[in-house]
């Protein structure tokens, strides 16, 4: 029972035992506890965040999780800057919504980054835990967020930042072209170059290079290119286009084309086309 519907009720009570009438007493009783639940309702707090942080409870101070809560001397502030952590729960919840809904596997992953890389103690996670749920609420400016990392990281942890968000993006299934999309605006964002980008992509996706030369290719091509270039091997060494050939000739053509075909959907299930 809520603290304003029992408060009303003795209140209720106390008057009607004043007026000495017992049908007094019972009707403002009901009438005391009535209002007070009225005000109850109305004086609640909201209801929990998204399912999606089931499993990441609070661990020690909830109400750590206001904005400008103080921060004591093993929390946030020693561990990180606040508002470098608020730019790193940004970036971490667009990544993760980026293919729809932020899953619970998803702040799972993303509360092993903060525990496990760099070390927060559990009232820094309370404070990560009302970002995320901030942020899960109200989406935030992912490329203010992604500079304020640029600014605040070296470069090898902007690295180590892109490898723990593509292992986010990788937690629910294959990457999709969203998530693709998102990364490369974040890794552009955190000012890591090209083949540095490439570099921990082939750490999670695997090194495409060999898919890409059998379709003529460099990595860096883009998606339309890739199509084009699939279209136009494809129609070149199509089966019906050599059905003249015979033995070793035709052997080769059909190996080439079968090449082609491989290639072409290792590299849309790496790019999520």
């Amino acid at each position: 029972m809520g603290s304003g519907k029992v408060l009303g009720a003795m209140i209720g009570l106390m008057v009607g035992l004043l007026i000495g009438s017992p049908w007094a007493i019972i009707l403002l009783g009901v009438v005391g506890g009535v209002v007070g639940h009225r005000f109850d309702e109305m004086n609640a707090l909201p209801a929990e965040s998204p399912d999606a942080l089931a499993d990441f409870p609070p661990l020690a101070h909830p109400g750590f999780s206001a904005p400008n809560a103080p921060l004591d001397a093993r929390s946030v502030e020693e561990e990180a800057d606040a508002h470098l952590t608020r730019s790193l729960c940004a970036l971490f919840v667009e990544v993760a919504r980026a293919d729809g809904e932020v899953r619970r596997e998803e702040v799972k992953e993303i509360r092993r980054y903060f525990e496990e890389v760099l070390k927060y103690g559990p009232d820094s996670l309370d404070f990560v835990r009302g970002r995320l749920k901030d942020f899960i609420a109200v989406p935030p400016d992912l490329d203010d967020a992604a500079a304020a990392c640029q600014e605040a990281l070296p470069s090898l942890e902007r690295r180590r930042l892109l490898d723990a968000l593509y292992e986010l993006s990788l937690v629910d299934g294959a990457l999709q072209r969203s998530e693709r999309e998102v990364l490369a605006r974040v890794g552009d964002a955190l000012g890591l170059s090209a083949d540095e980008q490439r570099a921990i992509a082939a750490l999670h996706l695997g090194d495409a290079s060999a898919h890409y030369e059998a379709l003529g290719l460099s990595s860096g091509a883009t998606d339309s290119e890739v199509k084009s270039a699939f279209r136009r091997l494809a129609a070149e060494l199509h089966p019906d286009k050599h059905a003249h050939l015979k033995g070793e000739d035709a052997d080769e053509v059909a190996r080439r084309f079968q090449e082609v075909r491989d290639a072409y959907e290792e590299i849309r299930r790496l790019r999520g086309l």
